[in-house]
């Protein structure tokens, strides 16, 4: 027993979303589903979970024919889908949220408070989440609201659990604890569906991958059976090799490249301040356990955590708010697309000119050719961002900053959500960015695209945040994993950085 699906088309208009795709996954198996953005997963995965209806084919689900009109309908056959879209209620608490669709109630239709508790504590222990109780959605980190989704969907006992691109927003230990989630619900013969682009996850959680293309089911492999590059292959439809920065070159910042000199960056979280020197053409990332000052350092340059003072080019200056930020040529992409990126109900064409003409005071001639240069796909350019995928959503936000030839590129976790094609072609990018001469500061909760994204420069480092200091910087070869790992957890506290370690921070 297990899901048959057989020839699923959809279409939104003159648009195929997916056309006659089709895969079997047996009872107890977790099945990753790869594809490029637009390329039908989620689309795919919300037809499965009743979000939304199919034009034609079938879906069978443990011997019996499906076709679920509402999540809720999916819900009651234990049928569960967790998002990217958030399904939470911000107002309301942790254990609220858990228990949303199955409330505990007392005789009669009162809500039973202690069962609330007691059924999400449970969840939240298995999860070492317990601190959460109590709190409001609205009070968490976006790593911790995409926990409670899946607390959420754990706590509904699922037969079939769908994950789509939740584990894009989480740190290390965050993964871990899915990964042993995942496989202990496995072993119970739950069935499960994992759209991810992070490939590490994918070789250590799932057992086989179904590759989509343009709406199409390409094929089903075991994992282990075939490389990152082929896969990266089969997703385009071309031969493609990924990028680990084969045969560079590494050469030290001297203080004649220093471009931005900041003597004071506050960590508000941590009543803490940490000094950066950030030189012309380096890509510095920034790694860390999740809430060790990693996002709160590129948002104080940014001007979001309010005045800083800096020197740029050997003039002093105050950064006060985002709008002087990009007076000065500064960019922020946040990988939080929903809250800080997108413009949900506006078009296309106002979402990525809006720095270049409301802010920069620049006049856009064609905001097709300026769509078209990121490879984004798209109908016209009044269509409504919204209507796109997540990851080509992310390339309208990516693309609107790009467009103001920036000095310094900030960008907080800005993959999120994006295929590895697509990752690959915003490193490149950013590389660009850099050989240009501007610089570029990033936050990722994923150290193999800090090691993949550094090595593509001459000039780069990595700095690892803990407790609101940096650690320790890591340069050159020793940009790997495992030095960033050990930096995330030091034995003592960094109360004072080693001077040989400072010489280029």
């Amino acid at each position: 027993m297990g899901i048959i699906i057989s020839d699923i088309s959809k279409r939104y208009g003159a648009v195929v979303a997916i056309s006659r795709a089709s895969m079997s996954v047996e009872k107890g198996e977790i099945r990753a589903i790869l594809g490029g953005n637009g390329s039908g997963k989620s689309t795919l995965a919300k037809i499965i979970g009743g979000i939304i209806s199919k034009d034609s084919g079938k879906i069978a689900f443990n011997d019996r024919e499906i076709n679920f009109t509402s999540p809720k309908n999916a819900k009651k056959n234990r049928v569960i889908i967790t998002s990217q879209e958030l399904s939470l209620f911000t107002n309301l608490t942790v254990e609220e949220n858990i228990c949303i669709c199955d409330i505990p109630v007392k005789t009669g239709t009162f809500i039973n408070k202690n069962g609330i508790s007691e059924k999400a504590g449970k969840v939240l222990e298995i999860m070492n989440l317990t601190d959460l109780l109590g709190k409001k959605v609205s009070e968490l980190h976006p790593n911790q609201q995409y926990m409670v989704e899946l607390a959420k969907a754990i706590v509904q006992n699922p037969k079939l659990l769908i994950i789509d691109e939740i584990t894009s927003a989480l740190y290390r230990q965050d993964v871990e604890i899915v990964d042993k989630i995942l496989k202990n619900l496995k072993s119970q013969g739950c069935i499960i569906l994992f759209i991810s682009h992070r490939m590490e996850e994918l070789y250590n959680i799932c057992d086989s991958v179904t590759i989509m293309r343009n709406g199409e089911t390409i094929g089903t492999y075991p994992m282990q059976e075939k490389s990152e590059d082929e896969l990266l292959s089969l997703m385009v439809g071309t031969s493609m090799v990924s990028y680990h920065g084969e045969g560079k070159s590494h050469i030290k910042p001297t203080t004649k490249d220093i471009f931005i000199h900041v003597p004071k960056i506050p960590i508000q979280s941590y009543h803490t301040t940490e000094s950066l020197n950030i030189c012309k053409g380096e890509i510095i990332g920034v790694a860390g356990l999740q809430g060790h000052g990693q996002s709160e350092l590129v948002k104080a340059l940014y001007g979001l955590s309010g005045i800083i003072y800096m020197e740029i080019e050997g003039k002093k200056c105050a950064i006060s708010n985002p709008r002087s930020a990009v007076k000065h040529r500064f960019a922020f992409i946040s990988g939080d697309r929903e809250r800080d990126g997108v413009f949900n109900e506006r078009d296309l064409k106002d979402n990525v000119v809006s720095v270049l003409e409301l802010v920069r005071k620049q006049k856009v001639s064609s905001p097709k050719e300026l769509l078209d240069s990121y490879n984004i796909r798209y109908d016209n350019t009044r269509q409504i961002i919204t209507e796109l995928s997540g990851g080509n959503q992310q390339k309208v936000v990516v693309g609107r900053w790009l467009s103001t030839d920036p000095k310094l590129l900030l960008a907080d976790d800005p993959t999120k959500g994006i295929d590895i094609k697509a990752r690959t072609d915003l490193h490149q990018e950013f590389a660009k960015l850099a050989e240009q001469g501007s610089a570029v500061i990033i936050v990722s909760s994923d150290d193999d695209e800090l090691v993949s994204i550094t090595s593509m420069v001459e000039r780069s480092r990595v700095i690892v945040m803990y407790e609101g200091h940096i650690s320790k910087i890591l340069e050159g070869d020793d940009i790997t994993r495992a030095n960033i790992l050990a930096a995330s957890m030091p034995v003592a506290k960094p109360n004072k950085i080693k001077e040989r370690d400072k010489v280029h921070a």
